[in-house]
């Protein structure tokens, strides 16, 4: 089945923080089987933008950034861009009322190459009424 990791689900998985045993759980499987996993094309700017603003707060060194930023750019992800994601993109932000795009992006790839969607985001589980049945949280 493929999937498509949401970046609360990422960083975790980087990162030494709380929910870092759950998300390695759940990801070490998909990556040690090949699975197939999808993500919208900027994903990799919002993984790195997450860890550039950890640097900022103090929360991790430039260095160690710089090697989860490594780490993850090595994940076997196929990015995704296409007319079909971003007209879904639109579509599923304005279905949600979600403030920005992101999100809804995430949502598109999952739906257009039908995926499960991975987050450990509650606040957007919370704004998904109805929750598509491909979304589960951690």
């Amino acid at each position: 089945m493929t999937k498509c990791v949401d970046t609360s689900l990422w960083i975790p998985y980087l990162l030494p923080e709380s929910l870092q045993p759950q998300a390695r759980e759940l990801i070490t499987p998909w990556l040690a089987s090949s699975e197939y996993l999808v993500a919208p094309a900027f994903a990799w700017a919002e993984v790195g933008s997450v860890l550039r603003k950890k640097v900022r707060l103090g929360l991790i060194t430039p260095d160690q950034a710089t090697g989860f930023y490594d780490d993850f750019c090595q994940m076997p992800i196929n990015y995704l861009d296409s007319e079909t994601v971003r007209t879904k993109t639109w579509e599923l932000a304005e279905q949600f009322s979600l403030a920005t795009l992101y999100d809804a992006a995430f949502l598109a790839v999952a739906e257009v190459e039908s995926a499960e969607f991975w987050t450990a985001d509650q606040s957007l589980i919370n704004t998904l009424k109805p929750c598509p049945a491909y979304v589960h949280i951690l």
